[in-house]
């Protein structure tokens, strides 16, 4: 796969400053590692919290200092953003069996962090990567806004809005920012292109419930380049006003399955045309309960659960991006057949 960013020819994404120290959680991950890899090649000083377990060659190979420590347990946080001048925070659980892991991790992980970087002697600029499950799903008519009032329908969301309110609690003398992405695509992802390109291969799209239903997706490149011009531009939270310092993420367009599975269709050179075959919420929700059942006795969440059921029988996941574009100044977004493009060379 190609690790060079994609941008349109209009887009000018924001530049690290070169020896800006940056303390990243979260960054073995998807976003993570793509985040990292531009922050050294800008010049940029990485440091990594990573679990005992995780794999570090990758980040190490490009010159990520890694620190040993765990959101949960709280060990290794002073020392991981020791001298950070930004964090920014991704890690946290997608997954879980429970809804106490989800809160362990991406609520009481996050107020760890955040009470971490605090207490620093000149406390960081302090950047949440949140998630569009924290504000809920949107109306047939509408995309969310920031302005809205937030309504998760899953433990996920709810754990997340979470960990938001809990760096809220330690702004003021840090500033802090929270940007929420929909469904994010592109070189790297684990989670929706090996569910996604298969159905694709055998021409059947599964969809969850019947009717017209749109969510909002964002590349990976812009996700990065969100989170950095949220760093060095973005608006902080402020307690008299909600909305304030929350950006959400966008492509700007709203896709359906079938539009998504044929530009994805398309990128890997398939000349077939998928057809979505609607799956009553009923059934999916019964898969789901027996896939977790599995998982507790394999002991590892499988890729549905019952949370994850939750948000698949909402029928818009949509977001408005307007405010992130004008007050972080982001080029025009990358459109999904230029972002799915990473696929014709796998």
């Amino acid at each position: 796969m190609s690790d060079v960013p994609v941008h349109s020819s209009h887009t000018r994404p924001p530049a690290p400053a070169r020896g800006t120290r940056y303390t990243v959680v979260g960054a073995s991950g998807f976003v993570g590692s793509r985040l990292c890899r531009r922050l050294v090649a800008a010049g940029g000083t990485v440091t990594a919290l990573v679990r005992p377990t995780t794999d570090t060659g990758a980040i190490n190979k490009i010159g990520v200092r890694t620190v040993q420590g765990d959101l949960v347990s709280g060990q290794g946080l002073d020392e991981a953003v020791r001298g950070a001048e930004v964090v920014i925070h991704l890690g946290g659980v997608t997954r879980a069996l429970s809804h106490q892991e989800y809160w362990g991790c991406n609520a009481q992980g996050a107020d760890r962090l955040a009470r971490a970087a605090a207490a620093a002697t000149s406390p960081p600029v302090f950047v949440l990567c949140s998630s569009l499950a924290a504000a809920g799903p949107s109306s047939r008519d509408r995309p969310r806004t920031e302005r809205d009032h937030p309504a998760p329908v899953s433990w996920y969301g709810r754990s997340k809005l979470a960990g938001e309110l809990a760096a809220r609690a330690w702004a003021g003398p840090m500033p802090v920012t929270i940007v929420r992405p929909p469904v994010v695509y592109g070189p790297g992802d684990a989670l929706l292109m090996p569910s996604v390109r298969p159905m694709v291969r055998t021409g059947l799209l599964l969809q969850a419930g019947f009717g017209a239903r749109g969510f909002s997706l964002v590349h990976v490149d812009d996700v990065c380049s969100a989170l950095l011009a949220a760093a060095q531009r973005g608006d902080r939270v402020h307690p008299d006003d909600p909305a304030r310092g929350i950006y959400h993420l966008s492509d700007g367009a709203t896709h359906s399955w079938g539009s998504f599975g044929r530009a994805v269709a398309q990128a890997l050179g398939q000349r077939r045309v998928p057809r979505v075959v609607p799956v009553p919420v009923t059934v999916v929700k019964a898969a789901s309960a027996a896939a977790q059942t599995l998982g507790r006795m394999r002991g590892a969440p499988p890729a549905l659960t019952r949370d994850k059921a939750r948000e698949l029988a909402c029928e818009w996941w949509t977001c408005s991006h307007d405010k992130a574009r004008r007050d972080l100044a982001l080029g025009p977004p990358i459109e999904v057949r230029q972002g799915l493009r990473y696929l014709s060379r796998q």
